[in-house]
């Protein structure tokens, strides 16, 4: 396994190899360091009552690393900031083997086994994810487009050759993505967790309502919920990854070169950080046109066309700051999103536009 993927054909070594690291994996860190319990055992846990219930019911799940983080996180407040705009997507992830033989756009959503979806916050109605409620508005980014509130399949990217930052005007390489019933949504980890926990869908998709129950307890989002999903999706992961092992058909053709010479289309997946997707304009064989929205520009996005500041914006907005020359609590919001941004954070005066101090993190 290499970070970030290299294509190949699988052999049986490969597949054996990486029964192996899961193992290990499974053995020497997640349930011995970080559940301290079986994935079984922890795989029983359904609600904030079942959670409370298996913290206190060993010392090894009091003291493991998840146990410390739950403590620690209550301990130093990051349960009371860093909400977002309490709204959710995700595309949904990982095709089933039978149902995605003859992929469609239209279709997609019902072949998935991790759901598509957006949660409003405040019911239980989830909806299905379409790429065409999407819209981008480049009112407040570097580009130079006209239109604000297109779709990207209308959209071409024509960027700013001089970008000054102007917080009242244009300050950002992002765009604003919406939803065009929902406005700014947040994805990522919480936000698929958050689906999953909604009656909507095929009845054989994933299903688990742990975290849309611990949200509805806790009185909303924070920066310790949004961690908290993050954490939990790596034993529904690391399932998955079993399921992928065991169905390799090692003999079956691993690659299909592309017929179409003209066309478009639409592809949409899950990273770790959230919603990806690209679409695509082929002419004479070519790229005509190709746009992407990725996790960041859900997240991190500027101001739209009416103003609504995007999920980690909105975050920061009443975020406690004990000592404004180490304001600590600000990386601890944008982190939570595990934004993929360069790792500096500038913090300036509002009034005056000193800046107060310079911090990497990494």
């Amino acid at each position: 396994m290499v970070p970030g993927g290299v294509m190949c054909a699988p052999t049986l070594t490969d597949v054996t190899r990486a029964w192996s690291i899961l193992e290990f994996f499974r053995s020497n860190w997640l349930e011995k360091v970080w559940l301290g319990c079986s994935l079984e055992r922890y795989e029983q846990i359904q609600t904030y009552e079942d959670f409370m219930v298996w913290l206190e019911e060993s010392p090894s799940h009091s003291s493991s690393d998840l146990g410390f983080y739950w403590r620690m996180g209550k301990e130093i407040g990051l349960d009371k900031y860093g909400a977002g705009v309490g709204k959710y997507v995700t595309w949904g992830y990982l095709p089933h083997e039978a149902k995605y033989q003859h992929p469609t756009i239209e279709d997609r959503s019902n072949a998935m086994i991790m759901k598509s979806g957006v949660y409003d916050g405040n019911t239980d109605s989830h909806i299905a994810m379409r790429h065409d409620f999407l819209r981008e508005s480049t009112a407040h980014s570097w580009y130079a487009e006209e239109n604000t509130d297109i779709h990207p399949f209308q959209r071409t990217t024509k960027p700013i050759q001089k970008n000054d930052k102007d917080f009242d005007g244009k300050y950002s390489w992002s765009t604003a993505v919406t939803h065009e019933d929902y406005g700014r949504l947040e994805a990522g980890p919480l936000a698929r967790q958050l689906v999953a926990g909604g009656k909507h869908g095929e009845s054989w998709q994933h299903h688990d309502g742990f975290i849309l129950d611990m949200f509805k307890q806790m009185g909303g989002a924070s920066i310790h919920l949004r961690q908290l999903a993050r954490v939990h999706e790596i034993v529904k992961l690391y399932r998955q990854a079993e399921r992928c092992l065991r169905e390799f058909r090692l003999n079956d053709p691993w690659y299909i070169k592309p017929q179409e010479k003209d066309g478009i289309g639409w592809g949409a997946t899950e990273a770790a950080r959230g919603s990806l997707c690209h679409w695509v304009e082929i002419e004479g064989g070519k790229i005509k046109n190709y746009q992407i929205v990725a996790p960041s520009t859900w997240n991190s996005g500027p101001r739209d066309s009416e103003g609504n500041r995007g999920p980690v914006e909105e975050a920061l907005i009443g975020t406690p700051i004990e000592d404004s020359r180490d304001p600590i609590e600000v990386g601890h919001v944008a982190r939570s999103f595990d934004s993929c941004l360069v790792c500096t954070v500038h913090a300036h005066d509002a009034k005056t536009g000193e800046e107060l101090a310079r911090f990497r993190t990494a």
